[in-house]
């Protein structure tokens, strides 16, 4: 089963687009968000996504009321500041990422097969020990030369890895 995995998507709506289509190309079975969205409205721009859109909150989401009040017209569904889940037989734990020790702990802990995070803009795609850490990057045009623009990724199941893809 492949998974969407985004963050950081900052209210970057023309990205957004671009996205959605790849993610439906891929065939993925769902999708989720590690959090900054922005703005609520922003919800609107993944109307055309196939499968569910899963999302957290991040530090830079503002007023979590109003991202609720227009997921009720979206297929968006939030669960909250983190979200552990199973799926395909793996363990996956979801969180923003804005504190490095709650990471490294979490990746560090074995319980997880994969721990899904973002906040710093820079993708990560690695195994420490036997958990995968997905960081899939961010959808602002970020023009750092150690970053080099915008990504997502896209998280297998069967093997767990995942492939960052930059726009």
């Amino acid at each position: 089963m492949k998974i969407g995995v985004l963050s950081d998507t900052h209210d970057q709506y023309e990205n957004i687009r671009k996205v959605i289509r790849i993610l439906n190309k891929e065939n993925v079975t769902f999708t989720v968000h590690c959090g900054d969205w922005v703005s609520p409205f922003t919800q609107e721009f993944y109307r055309g996504l196939h499968g569910p859109l899963w999302g957290i909150f991040g530090n830079n989401d503002g007023d979590t009321y109003y991202h609720l009040v227009y997921a009720k017209n979206t297929h968006v569904k939030f669960k909250g500041r983190t979200y552990r889940f199973t799926v395909g037989g793996r363990k996956i734990f979801m969180y923003h990422g804005e504190n490095e020790e709650i990471t490294n702990a979490l990746l560090m802990c074995g319980e997880f097969d994969a721990v899904f995070h973002g906040h710093t803009h820079r993708p990560v795609n690695k195994k420490i020990g036997k958990t995968l850490s997905l960081n899939p990057g961010t959808l602002m045009p970020i023009t750092d030369d150690n970053i080099k623009g915008a990504s997502l990724a896209i998280y297998n199941t069967k093997d767990n890895t995942a492939k960052i893809i930059k726009l």
